[in-house]
């Protein structure tokens, strides 16, 4: 099978869509298979085929011109099926890694307290978000089309509510990680001088990762610090930002709290094992990830979790590994569960489950589980053959 895969930009610091594209075409190669990936920037892993789409003018004129022109490249290229992430109109498998449109931008709204007067007015002069509504209908709203998967559980129950002609051809395949890249042991001696470097011998540590920190709940973390359960531990508590920068408001309201200096911004890593070695636990109150990634590698590197239910990462814990509140936005129920894992040796516990879950997970059984739905589809296609 020659596996093609429609997706706009390869860059090596984005997140999730990338990440499992790059070992998916790695493990397609490896497997016997051949490979090719359109995109408009960047370059594809070794052994596997770039092809370049030339795409100009502004959104969504680009984004239209890219789904096309790119599904024709990657036919023309002799590709048996083509898996599109985003930016499609047309493919034979979607797997759509950022879930649906409108949810995503609702939750994204709520995470810093509805859109602002600029941002509704800038809304209605765009037009990008209307072509992904279309496209997502294009490829979601009919009896015929792609072969859907679905990246956990909790969004496949999304995309049945809001297409439900999609069904029969929806599939769910929970993400999957690198237990071998993300392991805790070969990063300790980085880890404990990451700590040093950044004077956090003493303290608790919890991380929060994320490119956008407001929608993965940054404001309740920050709040979370200043929560009596928190606030009174008797090691204090400090909160690692990695990614990307925290939005002036939060940091505004971390000095009105009191917290700003429990509150430290390391800014993006190019390689996180070293933060996740460094930490005592992941801090990711989100309100809206299809499956975090984020989550999947610090429990791979020993790390136990909290989440909330808006996180398809959370079907992989049933009991073991972490902490899911019981909704974004609450900063008390967060600073609950900090205090809960501050406990010594309740946390070693957690820690050797998180490893053990991650373990259930790996990213090699998801990559060709993916790989056989690609296959079916191919079949189909063909006509079985």
């Amino acid at each position: 099978m020659k596996l093609g895969v429609l997706l706009d930009r390869l860059d090596g610091t984005a997140g999730g869509a990338e990440v499992h594209t790059r070992a998916l075409v790695t493990r397609c190669v490896e497997g016997g298979g051949a490979a090719a990936i359109a995109t408009l920037s960047g370059d594809a892993p070794a052994g596997v085929e770039t092809l370049r789409i030339e795409a100009r003018g502004g959104r969504p004129e680009r984004d239209e011109a890219f789904a096309i022109e790119g599904e024709r490249a990657l036919r023309a290229a002799g590709c048996d099926v083509v898996l599109a992430v985003r930016h499609a109109l047309a493919c034979d498998v979607y797997l759509p890694h950022g879930g649906l449109v409108d949810l995503a931008r609702d939750m994204k709204d709520r995470a810093v307290g509805g859109p602002s007067r600029w941002t509704r007015v800038a809304r209605a002069f765009s037009r990008k978000h209307a072509f992904f509504q279309r496209a997502e209908a294009a490829l979601l709203a009919g009896r015929d089309g792609p072969l859907v998967i679905a990246v956990s559980a909790w969004i496949a129950g999304k995309l049945r509510a809001a297409y439900p002609a999609c069904a029969p051809r929806l599939r769910t395949v929970l993400n999957g990680v690198d237990c071998e890249h993300f392991e805790r042991a070969p990063h300790l001696a980085a880890g404990t001088r990451l700590r040093a470097e950044l004077g956090l011998e003493a303290p608790l540590v919890g991380l929060l990762v994320a490119h956008h920190p407001q929608l993965k709940g940054a404001e309740t973390a920050v709040r979370a610090l200043a929560e009596p359960a928190v606030r009174d531990l008797s090691r204090p508590f400090v909160l690692l930002v990695a990614g990307g920068p925290l939005p002036r408001r939060l940091r505004a309201l971390a000095r009105s709290l009191g917290v700003a200096d429990r509150v430290r911004e390391v800014g993006l890593q190019a390689d996180p094992r070293p933060l996740y070695a460094a930490v005592d636990l992941l801090v990711h109150p989100t309100w809206y990830d299809p499956c975090s990634l984020v989550c999947l590698e610090a429990l791979a590197m020993g790390l136990p979790i909290i989440t909330t239910p808006n996180n398809g990462a959370r079907e992989v814990l049933g009991q073991r590994g972490g902490i899911v509140v019981e909704e974004p936005g609450n900063p008390s129920a967060l600073a609950t569960a900090i205090r809960v894992l501050a406990d010594d040796e309740l946390r070693s516990f957690t820690s050797d489950d998180a490893r053990y879950v991650a373990l259930k997970n790996r990213e090699s059984t998801r990559l060709d589980r993916v790989l056989e739905i690609c296959r079916e589809a191919a079949g189909s296609a063909s006509g079985g053959g």
